[in-house]
């Protein structure tokens, strides 16, 4: 399964260093983790960036549910903005 993310962050943060944290999360469902849109400008405040991300996500041992995407989900979001101070760009 794959995820799409955009996160509105300081336009200093290191889009690697980004990236590491997500694949830290949980690297035993988080197998790939892919910048592939970086955006500053119209819509952005001037002292941040928005960071598109692709995410795949798969067990090794069980089918994810529904329920088990979400949760990975909520728990990257979470954990970008504790470390980063980054949202979500709806």
């Amino acid at each position: 399964s794959q995820r799409d993310f955009a996160f509105v962050i300081d336009k200093i943060f290191k889009v690697g260093l980004l990236e590491k944290i997500i694949r830290e999360i949980d690297s035993s469902i988080i197998q790939e983790v892919k910048t592939f849109d970086v955006y500053e400008g119209e819509n952005i405040p001037k002292d941040k960036k928005s960071v598109a991300i692709n995410v795949t996500l798969q067990s090794e041992n069980k089918t994810l549910s529904e329920k088990d995407l979400d949760q990975i989900n909520k728990k990257i979001i979470e954990v970008v903005k504790e470390k980063t101070g980054a949202i979500i760009r709806s």
